[in-house]
């Protein structure tokens, strides 16, 4: 079925069809890619989850082309993590309209060898700066719109497969089977967050401490205040002697604040970066959180815990925790977090602990 016309899908279709029949296509597709390239390029301009949910592409470029320069595209969101991550050499700034300019020129003299483009929808910018960028081999997840521009189109299920799994498949075109990369996500460590959160750990020493994430970057995904409540309330009943680590965003630290004037048992907790909250999480028995980035994180740092999904049933399929122990709590489709109830958390909660005891 065809998309109505002047809509943002029509035009965005209009526009890639224009784009590929102008644009100049790679003399070359196929084919092994060269085993010493000089520069490495990934577009990954996405939220700080995605970039997480990408660092198993990241190690395994370092790895297959270790002479190689493995360069990042990030938003500034994404600069956090990309400045510490031990697989990436280098790091540049995608800038949105009107400053892309500025972006596609930076990326113009940088000019890698190979580019990799790990998006399996349609990206308009970002195929821009396919071509913006010079480079000879153009690696990327298949799609009609991006197939003209790619040297190497890889075959994907983006709708029904783990990010991960998208992702390594784009070593395949550089002589690695994407069934035997490790699948673990990786975060890089701030020293000095990791001292501060000892002493945190240390403070507690002997209880079993739970941290709680309250903030979630869409309104779908949060839970209310009341819903925190109730939860606390029956997890004390069963574990009276349990503290509480209460976390959020900036524009959310009132409500955890508010929880710990009313709870003697939790501690609003205030971090001034992910890394910080990571250094901290990492240190708790479990994380019970909405869906958000700090999911990722704290599977990259093995952490156990209950997560609360909205009714978009398919965003956990594509982004559950990966090789920690986690239950997920998920919303009637169609339904925002907020309908989920606190006995369904607290029965899970419940679940974990048990099997993480028996363990």
């Amino acid at each position: 079925m065809s998309d109505r016309p002047f809509t943002r899908a029509w035009l965005r279709a209009k526009g890639f069809a224009l784009f590929a029949r102008f644009a100049r296509p790679p003399k070359q597709r196929g084919g092994l890619l060269p085993e010493h390239p000089r520069r490495i390029l990934v577009l990954a301009p996405v939220l700080r989850g995605d970039y997480l949910v990408a660092t198993p592409l990241f190690a395994g470029l370092a790895k297959a082309r270790p002479r190689a320069e493995i360069a990042v595209l990030v938003k500034h969101a994404g600069l956090e993590l990309a400045n510490v991550d031990p697989h990436v050499d280098r790091v540049l700034v995608y800038e949105n309209l009107p400053r892309w300019f500025r972006s596609a020129i930076e990326i113009h003299r940088y000019r890698p060898d190979i580019i990799v483009l790990p998006k399996g929808h349609p990206a308009f910018t970002e195929s821009l700066v396919i071509v913006v960028s010079r480079a000879r081999y153009r690696v990327g997840l298949s799609h009609p719109h991006h197939d003209p521009l790619l040297t190497h189109p890889v075959a994907h299920e983006w709708e029904t497969e783990h990010r991960t799994e998208a992702y390594v498949r784009l070593l395949a075109p550089f002589g690695v089977d994407p069934s035997l990369v490790n699948r673990r996500l990786h975060i890089a460590v701030d020293q000095r967050a990791e001292k501060w959160a000892e002493r945190i750990r240390l403070a507690n020493e002997g209880i079993p401490v739970f941290s709680l994430n309250l903030s979630a970057s869409r309104k779908s995904r949060r839970w209310t205040l009341d819903a925190w409540r109730v939860l606390l309330r029956s997890l004390l009943a069963h574990r009276p002697q349990a503290r509480f680590l209460a976390l959020s965003a900036p524009g959310h630290r009132a409500q955890c604040e508010t929880l710990a004037r009313e709870f003697e048992r939790v501690t609003a907790v205030p971090t001034d970066s992910l890394l910080e909250a990571v250094a901290l999480i990492a240190r708790t028995d479990l994380l019970i959180t909405v869906d958000t980035g700090i999911v990722q994180a704290a599977a990259a740092r093995g952490i156990p815990m209950v997560v609360l999904y909205n009714g978009d049933h398919e965003v956990y399929l594509r982004f559950a925790p990966q090789s920690v122990p986690h239950r997920a709590v998920l919303a009637p489709r169609g339904q925002p977090v907020a309908s989920i109830l606190p006995s369904e958390v607290s029965h899970e909660v419940a679940h974990l602990l048990t099997e993480l005891e028996m363990t």
